[in-house]
């Protein structure tokens, strides 16, 4: 069965494969790798072959560690970070976990003990799916994997499906299906195979510090500058291949300001053409000295739509709301010969009024107490997919659990942040644990099939500080410009794409800056074009494919969804009756999971596999 499983995570044909069986077929480790970074031959045993591991993704302070455990007596026989994890473990348990950077999911393996250990990076940014069976547990950090086994469940998780029509993302560790659960961050789960007993357990968990309250202002910023600073230099090591995300807003600029100047880097932007953001970036790019590449995003992408659709379906297993507009840039990294790309994910960190959903506004800076900020995030982080529908979109056994369900699931996600304060404190700690575990991993999933991503401010030390930071210093362009007069100050005259406006220009500026962009996108003048017009694509050059899904009886006849409610959605929204944007591609995208993970998968029964298979 590891074979199957492999294969399915096998997304090129030049990953790089590691697989090891029990000598009795009672277990199997696995590893899929792109082969760039951490390429050492998995699994890794310790001195006396006692412990295997495997591991996905990276630890940006190896090396570091690596020489703390040489000094306490540790032989290392290779390079491998899978290896570090292991003696490390061995020196200190789980606790040695917890100063870890990177992004990580791993398996160790017990021989003697016959005992599993799943255990993932303290942000959980790399997905570790599990199905506790009969006799056995199966793990990998794609569903697609597990579902090679027939007895995993394939009923649909209500919960799920709840989260993904309500907040157009998943929480906490709930997948679409029922079978299935995810790994929570900086967690240990272990299993016993002799007993067939499972245990979870977090191994780190934010503790509100001392508020920065009654510290200066400019020493909290310089403390975060360095911790950034510290932050970039980690992610930018062991590789000459490096590559930058590069747009025209804050947080991607101010990563650029901070790599060091010696190392080779290479800039990219998307964007339509004559975009604003195109113009920025390569203004940045130049004062950088860095070579840069501009990919024009246009509609040609369009014939291929449910191709790029069924592909990112494929890769982040139909649990991620996309609209598909990066699918077809995807290949350009390797083109260009990048190895490892940085990402700004996470920067709204430091300004959080420009974060989606979980933006800031005057309401939820004003919430007093638990209760109203609560209150705030129960409202603001509705995708409002389910609003203005002639009637439920559930068939009745679904429909009156939905909304009870996701107001739990949202409650349940709230008691990780218990005793922060101040209340609106909750939200950024809300966006660190569920909207970058949950959506911004899996957005990386679709990059990763590709390119090793690296995301600079999600870092313990940086993270910590921000969320102890005053939360009127985390608001507009305060730390980032900062960062810039320090780093990078020429920086500071290239305006932000994101309002039009130079980086510390007036309130008046800014507002008469955002204006412009507004009027001059709608007069449709080059340049100021947003990124992609979906809801008009649906009802135009998408519409075939629209039809040719959701009104299929396939969709229709499933017994999840009201047909009726279904045909309307459709109807409404492609004779401009209505904007159902969101919701038909949250249609679309789950109806392409059922048909390749429900309807079209090849299974097979009766695996004697204790544990087999982590991609990596």
């Amino acid at each position: 069965m590891v074979d199957t499983m492999v294969r399915r995570m096998k997304h090129n044909e030049w990953y790089v494969e590691h697989r090891h069986v029990g000598r009795f077929h009672d277990y199997a480790l696995a590893r899929m790798s792109l082969g760039y970074v951490n390429r050492g031959v998995q699994p890794a045993a310790n001195e006396t072959g006692s412990l295997l591991a495997v591991m996905e993704g990276e630890v940006y302070n190896c090396e570091e560690e690596r020489r703390v455990l040489k000094t306490a007596g540790h032989a290392f026989r290779t390079d491998s970070h899978a290896e570090l994890l292991l003696h490390g473990y061995e020196q200190e348990g789980t606790a040695f976990f917890r100063r870890l950077h990177g992004m990580f999911a791993a398996a160790i393996w017990d021989v003697q003990s016959r005992r599993l250990m799943l255990i993932n990076d303290r942000f959980g940014m790399k997905p570790l799916y599990y199905s506790a069976l009969s006799g056995r547990l199966l793990f990998a950090s794609e569903i697609k994997a597990l579902l090679v086994d027939a007895d995993v469940s394939r009923r649909p998780h209500l919960r799920g499906l709840s989260q993904f029509f309500v907040y157009g993302q998943m929480l906490g560790e709930d997948t679409l299906l029922d079978g299935v659960r995810l790994l929570p961050a900086a967690s240990s789960l272990t299993y016993d195979a002799r007993e067939g007993r499972m245990s979870l357990e977090r191994y780190w968990r934010y503790e509100p510090g001392p508020q920065c309250a009654d510290a200066a202002e400019t020493d909290i910023l310089e403390q975060i500058d360095d911790a950034f600073c510290r932050a970039v230099d980690r992610r930018t090591q062991g590789t000459s291949r490096l590559g930058l995300s590069l747009s025209g807003g804050l947080d991607a600029r101010t990563i650029l300001a901070l790599v060091n100047r010696e190392k080779p880097l290479s800039t990219v932007t998307l964007g339509v053409q004559g975009s604003l953001d195109h113009k920025c970036a390569a203004a940045l790019a130049r004062l950088a000295g860095r070579p840069h590449l501009r990919y024009v995003l246009s509609t040609s992408f369009l014939e291929c739509f449910e191709e790029h659709l069924t592909r990112m379906v494929h890769l982040t297993d139909g649990q991620y709301l996309s609209q598909c507009i990066v699918m077809p840039t995807l290949p350009i990294y390797r083109d260009l010969g990048i190895e490892v790309l940085l990402r700004g994910h996470a920067g709204e960190l430091m300004h959080m009024d420009k974060a989606y959903a979980f933006s800031l506004d005057d309401a939820a800076l004003q919430s007093r107490d638990d209760a109203a900020i609560e209150a705030w995030l129960a409202r603001r982080l509705r995708a409002h997919m389910l609003d203005d529908l002639a009637e439920p979109l559930f068939a009745p056994e679904f429909h009156k659990h939905i909304d009870d369900l996701a107001a739990q699931s949202l409650r349940d996600s709230l008691r990780a942040s218990q005793g922060v304060g101040p209340p609106v404190q909750r939200v950024w700690h809300l966006f660190v644990s569920e909207r970058l575990r949950r959506e911004t991993a899996l957005s990386m999933m679709k990059f990763g099939s590709q390119v090793e991503t690296r995301l600079p401010y999600l870092d313990n030390d940086l993270v910590d500080l921000l969320l102890a930071a005053p939360p009127s210093m985390k608001l507009a362009e305060n730390i980032q410009a900062h960062i810039l007069r320090r780093r990078m100050p020429a920086f500071l005259n290239v305006v932000n794409a994101n309002n039009g406006a130079r980086l510390g220009a007036g309130r008046f500026a800014k507002r008469f800056a955002e204006l412009k962009l507004k009027v001059f996108a709608k007069l449709g003048v080059p340049g100021y074009q947003p990124y992609e017009r979906l809801g008009l694509w649906l009802r135009r050059e998408l519409r075939p494919l629209v039809e040719k899904t959701l009104l299929d009886p396939r969709c229709l006849e499933r017994g999840i969804f009201n047909p009726n409610a279904v045909q309307n959605v459709v109807r409404r929204h492609l004779n401009k009756e209505a904007n159902h944007t969101f919701l038909l591609m949250a249609l679309l995208i789950f109806e392409t999971g059922q048909r390749e993970f429900i309807d079209g998968v090849a299974v097979s029964r009766g695996s004697s596999y204790v544990a087999p298979a982590t991609k990596i």
